[in-house]
């Protein structure tokens, strides 16, 4: 049976979303194959008005210039406005894939490397700007409860169970393509969150 992995990736000014904001979304869907189906990339940081959690600037996002450069949102909307906009793409994005699964019988996953994180500030703009939308890990389609996984884990609890003397929390998948001698991946994690959720979907 053929297979998608549907992965999205966040970028946030901190670790609340009640305080915090989502710079930016990415997702990426590739297949059995490692071939890369779709992809989107949303850039929403508003640099006038976007509250950064001081730990979050000054171990990272002030040492990233550039990278936070490519997330600045360039239109004319209000912050307001393309907050819906966004989460709006997005879920129309999950049921796009999530139809053609089923219409054409594939297994079908969604993934995140940190599903407790990024599912919560995705909620978070479910439950402000699409009421009717039924949170993750619930489908877009159809509402019904599904599957979110957790990429990060799912490699640590691999290389526990095959390389228990692999330690570290970090470096899971190279790891694992040392051990397998898996193809290289086409993109790299570089916080964009289309290329880190390419990542992420090529990792599990």
């Amino acid at each position: 049976m053929k297979r998608i992995v549907v992965a999205f990736d966040l970028e946030t000014s901190g670790a609340l979303p009640a305080k915090h904001e989502v710079l930016g979304i990415g997702a990426s869907v590739i297949d059995q194959d490692f071939k890369e189906l779709d992809r989107l990339f949303l850039p929403c940081y508003f640099p006038e008005k976007t509250t950064f959690e001081r730990r979050c600037w000054v171990e990272f996002w002030s040492k990233q210039p550039d990278k936070l450069e490519l997330l600045v949102y360039k239109g004319r909307d209000t912050k307001e406005e393309r907050e819906k906009e966004v989460i709006d793409i997005f879920q129309e994005f999950r049921r796009k894939w999530e139809a053609r699964a089923e219409g054409e019988g594939m297994e079908y996953y969604l993934a995140s490397d940190c599903g407790i994180f990024d599912g919560w500030f995705i909620n978070a703009l479910i439950q402000k700007h699409l009421p009717g939308d039924a949170p993750l890990p619930y489908t877009a389609l159809g509402k019904k409860f599904s599957l979110l996984c957790d990429v990060h884990c799912c490699l640590k609890g691999f290389l526990l169970a095959t390389d228990p003397s692999f330690s570290s929390s970090w470096g899971l998948s190279d790891r694992i393509s040392e051990l397998y001698s898996l193809p290289e991946p086409e993109k790299v994690h570089d916080h964009n969150p289309a290329n880190d959720a390419y990542s992420i979907a090529y990792d599990l």
